[in-house]
């Protein structure tokens, strides 16, 4: 009896394995000893693997990416460029210095004449005034030396510094000890000469015109303003008026004073003014 069961065992073994090699799977019910179903499992795997198809690619495992070096700072030269000179670039050139623009110097006398010939003789008037206690007379000083300026060309500064010195009171009766007359102390040997209109040289045009023209026949005559001025106080050798030497620097540094008042009337349009 053992032996009959033993030999069927073996007979469906032997089926179970034809079966299995055909390309059918074990039948059910059927229990396969573990290591021939093992072996049955494995053919049967690669029988039923499609033929001629590639292998499933199976994916790489991710590794870390590999840290690349930093790049280094272009210290080295660059091999494209290498062997070919390097062309600096030019150095930069200081900025040129600005041209000095030299200011027009403006003749004080010919910008004097503007301001006089545009405001008449306001401006000396005040100029006068400002010195003197007498504004009515300074005002009338003031007109008749513009005019008489202006008919000699003479400065008006000028004229009327050499009335302040010999006259700063404007007292046109005043009558110096050796006998001049009037406000520019004009001798008496002098009235009538001149053209005035009048020879009453207490009267304030006449006093002026008469002075004016002196002292223009002294600049004409004379080398210098200095010398001219000297001659106008009687100081042709010194003898007749005391500290005359001096006379000169006292009129030039009064006439300086006034035309700096009148100038300060001046406008930009005057000092484009050509005489």
């Amino acid at each position: 009896m053992m032996g009959s069961l033993q030999a069927a065992d073996a007979c469906l073994l032997a089926l179970a394995v034809s079966l299995t090699a055909c390309g059918f799977g074990a039948p059910s019910g059927i229990s396969l000893p573990v290591p021939m179903a093992e072996t049955m499992k494995t053919s049967a795997a690669s029988k039923t693997s499609p033929v001629g198809k590639a292998p499933v690619k199976t994916a790489p495992a991710k590794t870390a990416p590999a840290r690349t070096a930093p790049a280094k700072a272009a210290t080295k030269a660059d091999p494209a460029i290498k062997g070919k000179a390097v062309v600096k670039p030019p150095a930069a050139r200081p900025p040129a210095a600005k041209p000095r623009i030299l200011a027009a110097r403006v003749d004080s006398t010919a910008l004097e004449f503007a301001v006089t010939a545009r405001l008449a003789h306001q401006p000396l008037t005040r100029a006068i005034a400002r010195r003197t206690r007498n504004p009515a007379m300074a005002e009338r000083a003031a007109w008749a030396v513009t005019r008489e300026a202006g008919r000699i060309r003479v400065s008006p500064s000028l004229l009327a510094a050499v009335l302040l010195i010999e006259n700063r009171q404007l007292d046109s009766m005043a009558v110096s000890s050796q006998g001049a007359i009037g406000l520019m102390q004009v001798m008496p040997m002098h009235a009538g000469s001149y053209g005035c209109g009048s020879d009453e040289l207490t009267e304030v045009n006449a006093n002026i015109c008469h002075g004016a023209s002196v002292l223009h026949l002294y600049l004409v005559r004379s080398r210098s303003v200095s010398a001219a001025l000297r001659r106008y106080n009687g100081c042709v050798r010194g003898a007749n008026t005391p500290r005359c030497s001096r006379y000169p620097m006292r009129v030039l540094q009064t006439a300086a004073r006034l035309r700096r008042d009148i100038l300060a009337s001046a406008t930009e349009a005057d000092r484009r003014v050509r005489m």
